[in-house]
């Protein structure tokens, strides 16, 4: 939990920047997972850099948006807007309108910024001025800019780089892929491409015909109650934290769970399910955990290299919200493994997409459900443009999804300490942070006495 912290910033007026070269003009496919109604929201990151003597005089705000007018020749539909054709369906519109970018200056230092929350990690208390033009919720996704970008200078020399794709545009993945070669660009502006070239590919995953429903999809609502939408202020009203579980507290947990080798993943999501439903949900109710998966490189029909579209499935376990509190960590942890086998295969995405193709692209189940997106193989703390490897890189903030609280990410993070492990982004009511954090700590600790008490 963190409270608000207003530093001193004078932010200039955003301008729409587009691809530096003329680009295709036409319309591009979306597949049913880019378009589905759970993705019509916006996922938010930021980067840190400390500053450098070598490039004390260069404005890192001038050489990234001179970048992105070049990365967006290769990434033009990027530039351009969403558009809803037949049915509900979005397509989008390679019309060069642009994406947004703006600068800001700061009186703030890098070595002040560590200081004001316990070091340089989520929750950021100034996050509003730092991405001026984040979105919250399912707001702007059509008609609208598919990137919004800050570069805040700071008095230091160092500077924060902060941005929000649109989620139908590129997942976390794609996300990634592109801010790589961006950096590429700002390394070297007379590169002639990036070295991953982009594809864009999604004519892949069209649906079978017919379309095939082979698996469950609980992770989807089937009700014919209308999808709540809510409003920035909803999910200001949660509180946002952070968990920090070093490589020993994770070493602690897999040790309680069932099998010699068991994934990081695993152990955390579980313990992370355990501690939200025992801080949050009734009893009596039924629980659910989505985990996405990303598809693109355990799937055929393989998606071409540089695809940076959404390419995720949600598998999701079930259960009884009083089983996952009262059972030990291992039963939550067995459950997300079954999960996983069930959906492992090329027939469960297949699944996916024809599913959505037959009920009219639904969202995700909210009810109770809790998701869990792990990002901890995007290392975007060590992407350079220029200035070196970050201090921190990752998502900018929680609370994103469609529901408040419904969303958590996890990325690999090394805390002030050089400890290293995983960092979790968790929304919660404000009442709540406490007992989540100590229904965490509980599950570590029980660990550590059971190892106490197996070496007696």
């Amino acid at each position: 939990m963190t409270r608000v912290f207003k530093i001193p910033i004078h932010v200039s007026q955003p301008e729409l920047v587009r691809p530096e070269t003329s680009t295709p003009r036409e319309f591009k496919y979306l597949s049913n997972i880019d378009d589905q109604f759970g993705l019509r929201n916006h996922i938010p990151f930021v980067h840190f850099y400390p500053p450098s003597e070598d490039l004390r005089a260069r404005d890192p705000a001038a050489l990234i948006k001179q970048a992105l007018a070049k990365v967006l020749v290769y990434y033009y539909p990027v530039a351009g807007r969403l558009r809803s054709s037949d049915n509900g369906k979005l397509v989008v519109d390679c019309c060069d309108e642009g994406v947004v970018f703006g600068e800001a200056d700061s009186d703030i230092t890098m070595a002040e910024l560590h200081k004001i929350n316990g070091g340089l990690k989520p929750p950021f208390p100034m996050w509003d001025q730092l991405l001026v033009e984040d979105i919250w919720g399912s707001y702007l996704i059509i008609d609208a800019p598919l990137l919004r970008m800050q570069v805040t200078r700071l008095a230091c020399g160092g500077f924060i780089l902060a941005y929000t794709f649109n989620h139908c545009i590129c997942d976390a993945y794609g996300a990634y892929q592109f801010i790589t070669a961006l950096s590429e660009f700002c390394l070297n502006l007379n590169l002639i491409a990036p070295s991953n070239l982009p594809s864009w590919g999604r004519e892949i995953l069209n649906p079978r015909t017919p379309p095939i429903i082979s698996h469950r999809h609980p992770e989807y609502d089937i009700s014919d109650s209308p999808t709540l939408t809510y409003t920035e202020t909803d999910f200001k009203l949660l509180a946002q934290t952070s968990i920090f579980f070093s490589n020993s507290d994770i070493s602690l947990l897999k040790n309680q769970l069932d099998g010699r080798r068991n994934p990081t993943f695993d152990a955390v999501a579980s313990c992370l399910w355990k501690a939200r439903t025992r801080a949050l949900t009734n009893p009596n109710a039924i629980t659910r955990l989505l985990f996405p998966i990303d598809t693109r490189f355990r799937c055929k029909p393989s998606l071409p290299k540089g695809y940076y579209g959404s390419a995720v499935v949600f598998p999701c376990a079930i259960a009884k919200a009083n089983e996952v509190m009262g059972k030990p960590l291992h039963y939550a942890a067995s459950l997300i493994s079954e999960v996983k086998k069930r959906v492992a295969g090329n027939e469960y995405r297949a699944s996916v997409l024809d599913f959505i193709e037959m009920n009219e692209r639904r969202g995700f189940c909210m009810d109770e459900a809790f998701v869990v997106s792990d990002m901890c193989r995007l290392r975007f703390a060590e992407i350079d443009f220029g200035w070196g490897g970050g201090v921190y890189g990752g998502p900018g903030r929680a609370g994103t999804g469609l529901k408040p609280g419904m969303v958590t990410s996890i990325i690999g993070h090394k805390n002030e300490e050089g400890v290293e492990g995983v960092l979790a982004l968790v929304s919660l009511p404000l009442e709540s942070v406490d007992r989540f954090h100590m229904e965490v700590r509980k599950q570590i600790e029980s660990a550590t006495s059971l190892n106490l008490v197996a070496a007696l």
